[in-house]
């Protein structure tokens, strides 16, 4: 006599006090699957065993949130926390016999199987399924010939495989056709899709209750096969210890993902976060996939909505085309800029496919789009009052499209720099968004300090009073022109940076003039003395 069925009171949950039928029909099916003569190790299915139930791993590293889970012993041996390195439930084994696929997979004898089996009816033209596969055996046995052994055996019209009724083994490794095992998914063969457990002594695995009790566990896997809709086909779910009878292992399949979806998806991604279309800033990209990709699939579409196919958008046709060899086909739509305030439209998609069964499968997708507002500058010129040295100067932008950004006269990008206080200045800044759209503003600084022309200077090179030095003229509009005593030009430069050492004149008296808009003109006579050539 067995115990009687327990609950786990650690964070992973098993119950296999439910009937196999129960597990099957409200647990692991989901949508366009039809079953029927559902047994479990060769019994009927009005009755529970202790190798399957129900588990909610919804606190635990198992990856998903509940299922079933078949196990080579009883399935509580999946309690963690890890703290047993090789757990074996009952003590010994069950003393059950093995499956001939399974010996067939793993090239041993196997014992205490667990197989689930029952007949189901597609509705679509795929089957696919999550599971996560643990064991015990990890990792001190992987290559030795107790490569505990799981299948999923599928059988049915344009199924091929070596297995009873010429099933084939859809647990495979993905994008290859090796089967999950032990020997083939551990640290060093196919690490990516392997998950280390501990090993029944190590922290934090053998104290914290959220690890469950094998030692090592594959990620999320999913089993997947084409089939045909509306034919029938079986499917056996088995595992089963091999070489031995001891160290248990089991496979979670997550709940409701047992499914033949007949449908078509349809898929808006849009560049914005939100969601939605700018008008001539961002695009979106609509994407009608399926479940397989055997033949050429046409799908009808049809557009609604309170913008305008063609005119508003790029125009969408009434039929999309998925080739064959191609799961999803995808085609961008851009909204265009009518310069027309029109407050949010909407596009909205139906697409429509009748499978060969005559399911009809709708997927509908909307998408808003939204007009494109302007970038908004807002500044303030400065007047002070020659009395600082350093002054913020900033613009505050609103509108655009995305992440604005900043870029300055001066070379700055923030939307706020420090400039000279005590220099006339003029700093044009140009903000723009990720639609390329660019708008200047000018910030004017008036220092308010006196324009004071200098008599005399002396070019000698010792570094005192070398140029002609105009205080108060920097960062204004300028002319400056020196004469000789003829009333000829010798020096003229707009916007004058206080640089003219006079290097091609000689001493003597000169005049200037200086011309800064906005003041009076100053004119004067200028003296140059210790001319050093």
């Amino acid at each position: 006599m067995w115990a009687l069925p327990r609950m786990c009171e650690a964070q992973l949950v098993v119950d296999n006090t439910i009937t196999v039928a129960d597990l099957v029909e409200n647990v692991l099916l989901g949508g366009g699957v039809t079953v029927s003569n559902i047994t479990f190790n060769g019994q009927p299915a009005n009755q529970a065993n202790i190798q399957i139930g129900s588990f909610d791993g919804t606190n635990c590293n198992v990856g998903m949130n509940n299922g079933i889970m078949l196990s080579s012993g009883d399935i509580h041996v999946a309690l963690g926390p890890n703290n047993d390195g090789g757990d074996t439930e009952p003590a010994g084994g069950i003393g059950g016999p093995g499956d001939p696929d399974l010996d067939q997979a793993s090239n041993s004898n196997t014992h205490d199987a667990a197989v689930l089996e029952f007949d189901f009816i597609p509705s679509g033209d795929s089957l696919s399924f999550n599971y996560v596969f643990a064991s015990e055996e990890y990792l001190e046995f992987v290559g030795l010939g107790f490569n505990d052994v799981f299948g999923f055996f599928l059988s049915g019209p344009g199924i091929s495989g070596p297995y009873s009724n010429n099933a084939a083994n859809i647990a495979l490794i993905p994008n290859t056709t090796t089967p999950v095992s032990i020997d083939n998914v551990n640290d060093l063969s196919n690490p990516s899709y392997y998950v280390d457990n501990g090993d029944g002594i190590t922290p934090p695995y053998n104290t914290d209750p959220s690890y469950i009790q094998f030692d090592g566990l594959t990620t999320v896997l999913t089993a997947f096969s084409l089939v045909q809709c509306g034919q029938p086909y079986h499917i056996k779910i088995a595992i089963a210890d091999a070489g031995d009878a001891i160290l248990d292992s089991g496979v979670f399949i997550e709940g409701g993902s047992f499914t033949s979806p007949n449908a078509i998806q349809l898929q808006i991604v849009t560049a914005s976060a939100d969601g939605t279309l700018t008008e001539g800033c961002s695009d979106a990209t609509f994407i009608i996939s399926r479940p397989g990709d055997q033949d050429s699939l046409e799908v009808s579409v049809t557009v609604s909505g309170s913008a305008t196919n063609g005119t508003d958008y790029t125009s969408i046709p009434s039929v999309i085309t998925i080739p064959e060899g191609q799961d999803s086909v995808s085609f961008p739509v851009q909204a265009f800029d009518d310069g027309i305030a029109e407050g949010q439209e909407e596009i909205v998609l139906t697409a429509t496919f009748v499978n060969t069964c005559g399911d009809t499968s709708i997927s509908m997708a909307t998408v808003p789009i939204v007009d494109y507002v302007p970038i908004d500058l807002t500044s303030e010129n400065l007047s002070l009052q020659c009395d600082q040295d350093s002054v913020p100067i900033s613009v505050q932008a609103t509108g655009g499209y995305g992440a604005l950004s900043y870029q300055w006269s001066n070379g700055s990008s923030t939307n706020m720099i420090y400039v000279p206080g005590m220099a006339d200045g003029s700093y044009v800044v140009h903000v723009s968004d990720d639609c390329a759209h660019d708008v200047a503003r000018t910030v004017i600084v008036d220092s308010n300090c006196e324009v004071v022309v200098p008599n005399v200077f002396s070019p000698n090179n010792d570094g005192s009073n070398d140029v002609f030095e105009i205080a108060g003229i920097e960062g204004t509009s300028n002319r400056v022109r020196i004469y000789n005593r003829w009333g000829q030009v010798i020096y003229e430069q707009q916007n004058y940076k206080n640089n003219w050492d006079a290097r091609d004149v000689n001493d003597g008296t000169y005049y200037y003039e200086v011309l800064v808009d906005g003041k009076d003109p100053l004119i004067g006579a200028l003296t140059i003395v210790g001319h050093r050539h």
